[in-house]
């Protein structure tokens, strides 16, 4: 296999967000909200390609008017995983990452080490992880948790607040919406059964664990956050207009 097409990256997007209505396509920061997470996964030094996901017309032309390659998949898939399944199996590469495209703040060096755990051999899955301090945003439903273990590998993923800390400092991490695979397991995603986990919690990433794929889970080396409401949307606009107000003035 040639070493251009070592690391791919693929946003999976759709347009029917139950609690952000057409969220991919918000335009209010200059762009559409996916295209910023096209950008950062463009930004990382070993992904070789960046492929957008999609079964609608309006993100893939605005996808492919800011250059952006496109692979159309059907309207049957069901997570983002599935869609990045269907479009690298059309794809020969090694490792893929499957980077949500509401995470328009991803850092590109936490993408190049998931890429790099992956092509060493060191893991067949992975995500990021960051460290979560308020309370109040501990206890929100939309910032999805996550446990591992001693060896770094997650024991579960919750839109609770896990671990229960009854007592001491136990730290709680909340999950980055980010999944990497080497590709065969990435292709082994849309027939996986479930116990029922994963639909209880509307987190996908439960069927990797109740069918045995390790997942390691990285600390990521910045703070990004997901858009999933209207609020977290204006959240991220405020931030965008601060760092250009920063870079202004320098």
């Amino acid at each position: 296999m040639s070493r251009s097409t070592a690391a791919l990256a693929i946003i999976p997007v759709r347009v029917g967000s139950q609690r952000l209505p057409g969220k991919a396509l918000l335009t209010e920061s200059g762009k559409e909200l996916f295209l910023h997470t096209c950008e950062q996964a463009k930004l990382a030094r070993n992904i070789d390609r960046v492929v957008v996901a999609t079964d609608d017309d309006r993100v893939e032309h605005a996808a492919r008017r800011h250059g952006f390659e496109v692979v159309r998949t059907g309207e049957a898939c069901r997570t983002g995983s599935e869609r990045c399944a269907e479009a690298a199996a059309t794809i020969p590469c090694r490792a893929v990452l499957d980077i949500q495209g509401d995470w328009p703040e991803v850092e590109p060096r936490d993408l190049e080490a998931l890429v790099d755990q992956l092509l060493r051999g060191d893991a067949v899955c992975n995500t990021l992880c960051a460290p979560l301090a308020d309370a109040k945003t501990i206890q929100n439903p939309n910032v999805v948790k996550v446990v591992r273990g001693g060896n770094h590998k997650a024991l579960y993923f919750s839109r609770a607040a896990i671990p229960f800390v009854k007592a001491g400092d136990f730290p709680i991490r909340r999950h980055i919406g980010v999944y990497g695979f080497v590709r065969a397991t990435l292709l082994r995603v849309p027939g996986l059964p479930s116990s029922g986990l994963a639909e209880a919690e509307s987190l996908e990433q439960l069927r990797f664990l109740e069918n045995d794929i390790p997942m390691h889970v990285l600390d990521a080396s910045s703070d990004p956050w997901g858009i999933e409401t209207r609020s977290d949307y204006d959240a991220f606009l405020g931030r965008r207009r601060a760092l250009q107000a920063a870079d202004k003035q320098r």
